[in-house]
């Protein structure tokens, strides 16, 4: 299984591209470190095992199309989607403050996998 992250180019030539979930990642294992490892250690499992069956950890967003969110215990969740079936790509991260996931946040993970899919279609998407 393999799991990468949306990033954009850098507005300025030199500087690291522009990824939410990088931002999120260094942001939360400063201010939740314990809640990060287990994050950290779930995207590991998911990397090496496939994704957990366990609905607590792993699980579809009803209502979208095609969204999933990581979920740790402790709050913080990562909103992904699939590509071709073994690639798993994460729009960005969340301090999860309520029992349903932010309606807002949801349309944001949407609208990023919707600009995925489109320069996928076009040609203009990278790995990297």
């Amino acid at each position: 299984m393999t799991i990468r992250a949306i990033a954009r180019p850098a507005e300025v030539a030199g500087q690291r591209d522009k990824c939410p979930l990088l931002a999120f990642f260094e942001e939360q294992s400063k201010q939740h470190a314990d809640d990060f490892a287990d994050l950290a250690a779930l995207l590991t499992f998911t990397a090496n095992q496939g994704t957990p069956s366990n609905d607590s950890k792993f699980k579809h967003l009803s209502g979208t199309d095609g969204l999933f969110e990581f979920k740790t215990n402790g709050g913080l969740r990562v909103f992904c989607f699939w590509d071709d079936g073994s690639l798993i790509i994460c729009t960005h991260g969340v301090v999860k403050k309520s029992q349903k996931a932010d309606p807002d946040e949801v349309k944001r993970a949407a609208k990023m996998k919707k600009e995925y899919e489109k320069a996928k279609q076009d040609g203009t998407l990278s790995h990297v």
